[in-house]
């Protein structure tokens, strides 16, 4: 019978593959299975991702939002291979990718520096495991169809070779065209990605590499509230599309990761992981910072765009080594790495806003003009950062206590696009600690409490500030959890307390004066809170996954302590999610999911966002035609079709997705 929905065991930053049992965080690792099911090409990245608890979906196809435990992110602070910055905040391709390992949690301590933009780390681990070649010869294609109109065409091509096998090729290929759920949003994608793999009695090597070109046509979804909403207008039909004529998202770009780990001796090795993301917004036809804003009660909002491109160029590498001690009944596992990452990212050379038009959720737009096409791109930053980890797991009987520190060195040079003279230049520094304990009274049963934390690069204070050109520390999360793992008649299930602080810059009259400001970091926030989740085999017939997040997320120290005690905006208090899977026999099974996401609050609680429950249900059924096996599947997302908003970046605010039919056929030739 197929897989279930979340593996056992997962990719632990650079401490290597281990079970969830031993792993003293929230973990959990999602199959191919579940992101074929939830994952369709029409479909946000957070579709798959909500399947765990910890993340609060706040994106749509053309953004890659999401919160983990209450924490922005976006595909720029994710993994690949284990390798950061291989993805961008734009759509992300996933038909390449078999699995993926979520840790809750902030954690640089056991996955070392990535330049980052937009989001940071602070939230968890995403990292995405790349396929590879299984032991069997695979040739199988896939044709999809989802939305209104879009046709989806996937090769996955698999073979090893050599003595034992050793060497191994796995060859995916995407070719997709139309118009999705949302009228007016047109995909254009074409992507191949190479998976080689080696192995043998003293090393293992990976090496994937691929190459993709993504065009979005309208699709609009995100505003913002102005001044003269009182209360959040009601939600708009979620099929509809908000954008204007002209409006279009555009990038190719091409990667490549790299990981080799080398036996030196029985107990020791050395690895190597390192890769390259060059990546070009060739067009960026949007709202102006992406956004409309609502201006009334009555949902108008003007049509003020931009254009521009940011081609970024991302590097990555870190070079360690790893080993066991073993002293009487005590065992220590060490690891030693450092690493480096590197970003350059250009930006338009001017940031011009226009006005083409009127618009309002409900009735539509009046476009006056067509947008401006033309742009040019210069120098905006150059981010560099190096930093080194010590960690050491240390064994004894029934217990494990993991010990370590990191510590990176970030330096940000800001350019003007225009000229391509330096603006500012930003150096800091900061440790990190890492510590948890263990307790494992039988195999079945995991008691752990940890401390981890995660923090980017310092600021420069600018030249609004009394205290202008003073450079402020990176802002630090810090997270201490405690938590239960406990496994029975095959269902998984985690209990963990978390409580979350984050760093950050506030304004405080300088001193002697009573109208001048310096910004410090003395701002606090603070996310507190417990997650349940329960995977596995439910009986015979049964596979279920979910579990439920409750999150108070609230503003600790503000400016003059203003907002002091408030929740931190659009952070929903309760998150949670549902799926079971029905498997009649080896041919015929049904998956359902619910997810459902609180109320939260923006605009300093002045404005509520009404929490909202979706509904999925899929039927899948395997054959074959006349030698070729045959699996067709037929999805259906938003099922009800419910209109609703998102609470998303802050005060910000996203349309739903709508009702999405999803209908594939894979033939295994």
């Amino acid at each position: 019978m197929p897989g279930g929905f979340v593996f056992k065991s997962g990719s632990v930053g650079f401490l290597g593959e281990k079970s969830v049992m031993d792993t003293p965080f929230t973990q959990t690792t999602l199959t191919n299975k579940t992101i074929e099911l939830f994952g369709g090409s029409s479909q946000p990245l957070d579709s798959i991702l909500s399947n765990s608890p910890s993340i609060q979906a706040s994106g749509s196809v053309l953004h890659n939002d999401f919160t983990l435990r209450g924490f922005r992110a976006n595909g720029t602070s994710t993994y690949v291979n284990g390798i950061p910055g291989m993805f961008t905040q734009f759509n992300a391709p996933t038909f390449f990718i078999d699995h993926v390992d979520i840790i809750s949690g902030p954690n640089s301590g056991i996955s070392g520096t990535g330049a980052q933009y937009e989001s940071d780390s602070a939230g968890g681990l995403i990292n995405f495991v790349s396929k590879k070649a299984p032991e069997e010869p695979m040739t199988r294609y896939t044709q999809t169809f989802s939305g209104i109109g879009s046709f989806g065409g996937y090769m996955d091509i698999a073979r090893r070779f050599g003595k034992d096998k050793a060497w191994g090729v796995r060859i995916n290929t995407e070719l997709l065209n139309g118009e999705t759920s949302i009228h007016g949003e047109n995909m254009k994608a074409k992507g191949i990605f190479v998976n080689v793999d080696h192995r043998d009695d003293k090393s293992t090597t990976n090496v994937l590499t691929g190459y993709r070109q993504l065009e979005i046509e309208g699709g609009m979804r995100w505003f913002k509230l102005g001044s003269g909403v009182t209360q959040l207008p009601s939600a708009p039909k979620s099929s509809s599309d908000y954008s204007f004529d002209g409006m279009v998202k555009a990038s190719r770009g091409w990667i490549l990761a790299v990981n080799h780990e080398q036996k030196v001796s029985d107990n020791w090795s050395i690895f190597f992981n390192g890769g390259l993301n060059r990546n070009n917004l060739t067009k960026n036809v949007s709202p102006y910072s992406s956004s409309f804003t609502i201006d009334n009660d009555a949902g108008d909002y003007d049509l003020l765009v931009t254009n521009g491109g940011t081609p970024m160029n991302t590097y990555y590498a870190q070079v360690g080594t790893q080993g066991k001690i073993t002293d009487g009944e005590v065992t220590h596992n060490l690891t030693f790495a450092v690493d480096q990452s590197w970003r350059n990212r250009k930006s338009a050379t001017s940031n011009e806003k226009n006005s083409i038009g009127q618009g309002n959720i409900y009735h539509g737009i009046v476009q006056n003009s067509m947008p401006n096409t033309n742009y040019t791109t210069g120098l905006a930053e150059k981010q560099k950062l190096w930093g080194w980890s010590v960690v050491d797991t240390i064994e004894y009987e029934k217990w494990q206590l993991l010990v370590g520190v990191h510590k990176h060195f970030a330096s940000v040079d800001s350019y003007t696009p225009a000229t391509g003279k330096k603006s500012g230049s930003v150096d800091s520094d900061a440790f990190c600690p890492t510590y948890a304990i263990t307790y494992k009274p039988e195999d079945k049963l995991s008691l752990y409490a940890s401390h981890s934390e995660s923090f980017n690069k310092g600021t420069v204070v600018s030249s609004a500030y009394n205290n202008a050109g003073d450079i402020l520390d990176p802002a630090k999360t810090k997270q201490n959890e405690i938590g239960m793992k406990y496994e029975n008649a095959g269902i998984l299930t985690t209990l963990s307390f978390f409580d979350i602080t984050q760093a950050n810059n506030i304004d405080v009259l300088a001193a002697g004066s009573t109208t001048q400001y310096d910004q410090i970091q003395d701002g606090r926030d603070r996310h507190k809170g417990v997650e349940v989740s329960a995977n596995g085999r439910l009986a015979d017939k049964w596979n279920v996954m979910g579990g439920f997040m409750i999150l108070d997320a609230t503003r600790e120290k503000t400016k003059n302590g203003q907002y002091d005690g408030y929740d931190v905006s659009g952070r929903a208090k309760w998150n949670s999610v549902v799926g079971l899977e029905y498997q009649a026999d080896e041919k015929f099974s049904v998956t359902g999911r619910a997810r459902y996401t609180g109320s939260s609050t923006i605009n300093n609680e002045t404005i509520t966002v009404p929490g909202y429950t979706t509904f999925d249900l899929g039927v899948k059924y395997r054959t074959k035609i006349k030698s070729t096996p045959a699996t067709f599947n037929l999805m259906c997302y938003n099922l009800t079709n419910k209109d609703y908003w998102m609470a998303s970046r802050g005060d910000q605010i996203y349309v739903s997705m709508p009702r999405t039919i999803m209908l594939s056929a894979q033939f295994d030739i």
